[in-house]
């Protein structure tokens, strides 16, 4: 059985890495062919994570026992390790192929090099002026970043600069070498979120091998090391924040999460779900030392114009823009046959309403002093708030399915490979989407939640009764 295994996972190994290579050699229009690939890769990881349970459950040697020196003694799990980073060094030198979100990131962190505040200039008006002499290929920038990206003020929270700023340092006037060392630091918190997750894990009692369903997830490579997205650094400084937490090193917890928030503001969602555990006035000396790392934070950048640029900017994900949006969706065909117009402005300002009125109920009803319960309300609270949301794009996913992990709930699993359909838009002009594939991705995802909240509460009783 375990010489089945431990071939089985060499014979794995090889198909992911020419999977990878060949899905990073596509461009997106090619949506066929690279949902296809995508499809096998997540098959493979299926078949990574019956390998770790197998050997978990029956206790199999698989790997040379020196693996396990640096993994709480477990060889699977320093071979398996192993074998995520290999998948995300293979892409080292490729060029993002889903998403053109780093050429903003670039051009930022240059931005920043040259003593201008990131907040307050329009790449097409300094391209315009022609004021762009501290940007290396500036004209090749603002000709691939989009449509969107040129017009808007950047929204990137000013760690996530600091990042920008330090890749461009390094990489110079290459955009290949910027991107390479964009690729190093996303990888090297993607480590910090594999250790930070087994030590949680452990704090659970919950098996290590558990990490993988993130740390080997297809879903998680291509978006983070592929495509160069930086949820992975907020999601490693919101996990840290969670894990001190549990620790009962409030201090420390507040600190991590603000620089998650930093990075990316959804990490502000984490608050309610901690409110029970901490207690009144606990949470009142946590939120505010959270929001005073992130007002020091935004300080260095402030500016009359920085808070009319920055929330306008924001705004525009709430009211203007719609994108494989689920419940939106369906509400905005509903709308069309009833009042043959788009309600994306009345839904821009219901939806939050009743996003914010579902976090606070999760937040006060459950029973979240529990870390198991409260990790279970994190969850629901990102998934209330995607759900919800006019505007989808795949690595919005990254926080509910990293945190999923130490719960019972794996419906962010199926949603991690549905969501890859979602590509299809980026394939046609303007974005457009078919009203069947976004249920064909939803309505698992859907149903399986439903299964298990019903197989949840179920056993609960059955445990009550027993």
């Amino acid at each position: 059985m375990a010489r089945k295994l431990g071939n089985l996972l060499g014979l794995l190994s090889i198909a992911s890495i020419v999977g990878y290579s060949f899905m990073f050699a596509l461009v997106r229009d090619e949506f066929l062919q690279l949902f296809a690939t995508y499809s096998i890769l997540f098959a493979a990881f299926l078949g990574f994570m019956y390998i770790a349970k197998h050997v978990h459950q029956n206790e199999l040697s698989i790997a040379p026992a020196w693996l396990g020196t640096w993994f709480y003694g477990n060889p699977m799990l320093g071979a398996l390790f192993m074998v995520g980073i290999i998948f995300r060094l293979s892409l080292i030198e490729y060029t993002p192929n889903l998403s053109q979100d780093f050429f903003r990131f670039i051009w930022d962190g240059h931005m920043l090099l040259g003593g201008y505040n990131p907040y307050l200039y329009l790449p097409h008006d300094l391209v315009a002026s022609g004021n762009i002499s501290h940007i290396p290929n500036a004209t090749f920038l603002h000709a691939h970043m989009g449509e969107i990206s040129v017009n808007n003020y950047t929204n990137y929270p000013p760690l996530n600069q600091l990042f920008f700023a330090v890749a461009a340092l390094l990489g110079g006037k290459s955009m290949l070498a910027t991107v390479v060392w964009m690729r190093l630091i996303i990888i090297a918190f993607e480590i910090g979120i594999f250790i930070v997750g087994t030590k949680l894990l452990r704090l659970l009692d919950k098996p290590l091998w558990l990490i993988l369903l993130y740390f080997l997830n297809p879903f998680v490579i291509v978006e983070l090391t592929g495509n160069l997205h930086w949820e992975g650094v907020m999601a490693f400084f919101s996990l840290l924040a969670v894990y001190f937490l549990f620790r009962n090193q409030r201090l420390k917890s507040a600190l991590f999460l603000g620089y998650g928030v930093l990075l990316k503001l959804i990490p502000l969602l984490l608050l309610p779900s901690l409110y029970k555990r901490l207690g009144f006035k606990k949470a009142a000396v946590y939120y505010t030392a959270v929001f005073t790392v992130i007002v020091l934070g935004f300080l260095p950048f402030l500016s009359d114009e920085l808070l009319e640029n920055y929330t306008r900017t924001i705004g525009l994900w709430f009211g203007n823009f719609e994108y494989n949006a689920g419940i939106f969706g369906a509400l905005k065909s509903i709308g069309y046959k009833l009042t043959g117009t788009n309600i994306i402005k009345t839904a821009g300002a219901v939806l939050p309403a009743m996003t914010l009125l579902i976090i606070a109920g999760l937040a006060l009803l459950r029973k979240n002093e529990r870390p198991e319960t409260m990790l279970t309300t994190i969850v629901f609270s990102f998934t209330a708030y995607l759900f919800l949301t006019m505007t989808v794009h795949p690595w919005y996913l990254l926080m509910p399915l990293l945190f999923s992990v130490f719960t019972n709930y794996r419906y962010m699993m199926v949603w991690s490979y549905t969501i890859f359909l979602s590509y299809q838009g980026y394939s046609n002009p303007n974005n457009a989407e078919y009203g069947w594939l976004l249920a064909i991705e939803y309505v698992p995802v859907y149903a399986v939640l439903v299964y298990e909240l019903y197989a949840v509460h179920k056993l609960g009783l059955r445990m009550t009764l027993n």
